[in-house]
């Protein structure tokens, strides 16, 4: 068996910039990741996704983006920098490589993976909050195909004329902005959007939020219960107009959808554009909290001494979820991590 002082179980934004830092203050660790190449869990994201971050606040520690710092960058120029980063610095990761348990045995841990066990004394879990898609329960009452947004790619993939999409925040004003050029769109909400353009005196929201100190800043539960607004930029405004607003979906049977207004709906395709669920199934440590809020409460760090999480929402601030906070989430953890 293997040994390491620290693994870390994920090769995105945190993950890379958790190894970046253990790197420099020189400790034996290695990254196990269950994409085939580094950067794949953007790469295998919906074809015309472009950040609304610029390429400023879009940068892993020590290595700019070959871009514009104004410019936003495209969800392949993100995996692309990915990849380079990590060869960049020859950070040691390991890919193809899915992490299946995690047990601790007296004051290490054992890691087992896809072709291998490792014992390490820490264990850094950044693999994000997007392990399990999350779907309603009337999903299974459908007749008709319907997908999550992460299995969303391109239009061409859409069946039928008249699509129902499910849930907002900014991939879901997306999604429908671009679905709406083909098809008839009915765009289902649980509550009010909350729109706000994505410039303010020709100045990224992003960069009044860093230069008036917003980003740092913790966020409070009623913010992370309401959510991050929708952005506007472009003509992304003029195309959501496209879409008739319905209000949340309460049934469904067959190729009919019910809402909360009483009115009914027949539809051909239904797109989920309802986010995720934490998975942390695969940790089989006895006393492991398994709460996703009280994990943030802790900043990440497991009530398990050497347990660590980053890629929590809101995790330590509100520029936590964003490549640009999350590479300060991995600081902090490497620091207490590191005392």
């Amino acid at each position: 068996m293997k040994e390491k002082e620290f693994v870390i179980i994920g090769a995105g934004q945190c993950g890379l910039s958790a190894g970046r830092f253990l790197q420099k203050a020189g400790k034996d660790f290695v990254i196990l990741d269950q994409h085939r190449e580094i950067g794949d869990s953007w790469r295998n994201r919906y074809g015309s996704l472009q950040l609304f971050t610029p390429a400023a606040y879009s940068q892993l520690p020590d290595l700019p983006m070959a871009l514009s710092p104004k410019a936003r960058p495209t969800k392949d120029q993100i995996a692309d920098y990915f990849s380079r980063y990590a060869t960049h610095f020859e950070l040691p990761i390991h890919t193809k490589n899915t992490v299946s348990k995690v047990v601790k045995k007296d004051d290490h841990f054992i890691v087992k993976s896809s072709f291998e066990e490792i014992q390490a004394k820490h264990v850094i879990v950044a693999n994000g909050q997007c392990q399990k898609p999350n779907t309603p329960e009337w999903a299974d009452k459908l007749s008709i195909p319907f997908i999550h947004s992460s299995q969303y790619r391109t239009p061409i993939s859409i069946k039928g004329k008249k699509v129902l999409v499910v849930g907002g925040g900014n991939s879901g004003a997306q999604i429908v902005a671009e679905l709406t050029s083909y098809f008839n769109v009915h765009w289902s909400l649980n509550k009010k959007p909350n729109f706000k353009s994505l410039y303010v005196f020709g100045k990224n929201r992003l960069w009044w939020g860093d230069k008036l100190n917003v980003l740092s800043k913790p966020v409070k539960e009623k913010q992370i219960r309401k959510g991050e607004p929708t952005y506007l930029y472009d003509d992304l405004k003029k195309k959501i107009k496209k879409a008739t607003k319905c209000s949340e979906v309460v049934k469904a049977e067959g190729n009919q959808v019910t809402f909360a207004d009483g009115k009914s709906l027949e539809v051909d395709f239904v797109l989920f554009a309802t986010g995720f669920q934490p998975d942390f199934s695969f940790i089989q440590v006895d006393g492991f909290e398994h709460d996703l809020n009280q994990l943030r409460e802790q900043d990440g760090i497991s009530n398990i001494t050497g347990l660590y999480f980053l890629g929590i929402p809101y995790q330590r601030s509100r520029s936590s979820q964003l490549i640009y906070g999350s590479q300060k989430d991995a600081a902090f953890i490497v620091q207490k991590a590191c005392e």
